[in-house]
C-alpha cells in the first residue's frame, strides 16, 4: 500500500524583486513599482498608475526614455544634466537636486518626505504637496 504524503498548500502569490532601469520590461510583469535613485525611494505606485501618472521627475526621465514601438513615432526624452551627487557620502537634501529640472531652494536644503499623492502612489518629491 502507498505511504500517505501530507500535501501542504502553498501560497499562491508570488514576489520578485526585479532591479533594472528599464521600466518598459517591468510594466510587463509588475503588479507595483518602486523607483529608487542613489538608495532612496522615489516613488511607488501600482504599474498601471505610475505608468499614467508619474509624479517624480526622475520616474518621468525613465519613462521618456522607453522607445515607442511605432514606426516614425517618437516621445518626448526627459534628458538629465548635471553632476550625479555621491553615493558614499550623499547630501541630507533631495538626492537628485543636482540634476532635477525643477529644483527650488527646498531641495537642496532637506531631504522630502515619502508622500501618498493618490491611492497607493507614493512620492518623496518637495514638488508635490
Amino acid at each position: 500500500m502507498p505511504k500517505q504524503v501530507n500535501e501542504r498548500k502553498l501560497p499562491s502569490a508570488v514576489t520578485y524583486m526585479f532591479i533594472t532601469h528599464d521600466l518598459s520590461v517591468v510594466n510587463h510583469f509588475s503588479d507595483d513599482i518602486a523607483v529608487m535613485y542613489l538608495g532612496r525611494l522615489v516613488e511607488k505606485a501600482p504599474a498601471d498608475e505610475l505608468f499614467a501618472n508619474p509624479t517624480h521627475p526622475y520616474t518621468q526621465a525613465l519613462l521618456s526614455a522607453i522607445p515607442v514601438p511605432r514606426i516614425g513615432a517618437k516621445r518626448e526624452r526627459v534628458l538629465l544634466k548635471g553632476e550625479l551627487s555621491s553615493p558614499i557620502n550623499p547630501p541630507n537634501a533631495c538626492r537628485f537636486a543636482s540634476r532635477c529640472i525643477y529644483v527650488r531652494d527646498e531641495c537642496r536644503n532637506s531631504e522630502p518626505m515619502l508622500k501618498e499623492i493618490r491611492d497607493n502612489h507614493f512620492v518623496a518629491c518637495s514638488l508635490v504637496d
